[in-house]
């Protein structure tokens, strides 16, 4: 397919396998090509002669210094761990500390590493294009038992909602409700609309959690207790459009009558509007996709899939 990876490459692997759109960045793809590469180096980790074995975050915008060509500063540490490195982790492609799990998370020895099936789809992305698609599936697969297993651990505990567009976060009451929430705001909004602020977030205990008062005047959009607004409500300036989702935890989805409902709330609105109905698991989705309306959206958070609804009339 390739002689060699590419921070360009490594981008479209990364949007093949449904990573989130908003951290497919070129430093994410460098902390890749970092990992993959297998060239002797000196000042790694004790013992390690190439990156491939295990580089730290140093280790990694040196290779983007010395062998990109980019430098970056050395606060951009932090960046790196929390815009990149974390979500390679949680989808799966990154092991961190594979030598020490139980190594603290400020020690200096702190690691990064491929998976071994990561590892293997970037081969074969290199060097057979039949045997890429049949690891992509296989890998995908994988990153939904393991975006399963994340969502449970989320179960635990409160919800934290990090509003990249502001800055700011929002702390929801645990359950499925408010998981589903969290993936609309951090996975699904950035990849179908990057300019969108959020005008309405909801929490199962407190209604009104979040409003931002100066876009619902914008748009004219007045929230009370008497209105039956969506779950998460967003607003892209830059093409005028509503983005209108219901998290479905155990209520039904966005049907034809619930989207008469919102088009009624907004039917003063002359842009285009977007309807989204969300749901954690594909059992759930499918015990509601018969009933979901024409010209909407589902999407399914373990899988990571966006399906239309005219796929299923």
């Amino acid at each position: 397919m390739t002689n060699e990876l590419t921070i360009s490459s490594v981008k479209n692997i990364l949007t093949e396998v449904g990573f989130p759109q908003k951290n497919i960045t070129d430093i994410t793809a460098i902390c890749i090509l970092a990992l993959y590469d297998t060239k002797p180096r000196k000042k790694l980790i004790k013992d390690y002669t190439y990156l491939a074995q295990g580089a730290r975050i140093r280790d990694i915008l040196d290779f983007a210094r010395t062998d990109l060509g980019r430098g970056y500063a050395e606060n951009t540490r932090e960046t790196v761990r929390k815009h990149s490195l974390k979500y390679l982790v949680d989808s799966g492609m990154v092991i961190q500390n594979a030598d020490d799990p139980n190594r603290v998370t400020n020690s200096g020895l702190n690691n990064y590493i491929l998976s071994d099936s990561f590892k293997k789809l970037l081969d074969a992305y290199l060097l057979d294009k039949d045997s890429f698609e049949e690891l992509k599936g296989e890998f995908v697969d994988n990153v939904t038992i393991e975006r399963r297993n994340n969502i449970n651990k989320l179960k635990k505990k409160p919800i934290i909602i990090s509003l990249a567009s502001s800055k700011e976060e929002l702390v929801l009451s645990p359950g499925d409700h408010n998981i589903i929430e969290k993936f609309i705001v951090e996975d699904i909004f950035p990849k179908i609309s990057p300019n969108s602020q959020f005008v309405y977030i909801g929490d199962t205990r407190l209604k009104n959690l979040y409003i931002n008062h100066d876009i619902c005047q914008a748009i004219g959009l007045k929230i009370d207790v008497h209105t039956k607004i969506p779950d998460v409500i967003g607003y892209d300036d830059t093409t005028k459009t509503i983005l209108l989702f219901e998290a479905v935890a155990s209520s039904g989805p966005i049907d034809e009558l619930r989207k008469k409902e919102l088009l009624e709330i907004f039917h003063h609105w002359p842009h285009n509007i977007i309807f989204g109905t969300t749901f954690l698991t594909q059992k759930l989705f499918q015990s509601f996709s018969t009933s979901i309306a024409s010209g909407t959206t589902a999407y399914i958070i373990e899988s990571r899939k966006q399906i239309t609804y005219q796929d299923y009339e």
